[in-house]
């Protein structure tokens, strides 16, 4: 197993439920993918670097993971299909 991170960035337009259930969404998918000691941490609103879908600020979410890292298409096929998630990234954790 090694360790991940993936840090997400949702619309700040949504609700607080809807980003409950965004960080929810991204946590259950890392789990049904076989990811281990899921932990997240949420940084909050947030200006972006660059404006993403016309939007200039964003919720940010770090959350770390351990996985073997066969499963990363899937994984990543349905953070593609959410539409509150408006960038993500999976690093390798050394």
């Amino acid at each position: 197993m090694r360790n991940y991170e993936i840090m997400f960035i949702l619309s700040t337009q949504l609700t607080e439920e809807e980003k409950n259930a965004g960080v929810e969404f991204v946590e259950n998918t890392l789990k049904a993918a076989g990811a281990v000691e899921v932990k997240t941490e949420v940084w909050g609103d947030r200006k972006l670097a660059y404006p993403i879908k016309k939007k200039e600020n964003g919720y940010y979410v770090l959350t770390t993971f351990q996985t073997d890292g066969t499963r990363f298409t899937e994984i990543e096929s349905k953070l593609n299909i959410n539409e509150s998630i408006l960038k993500y990234m999976i690093v390798k954790n050394d």
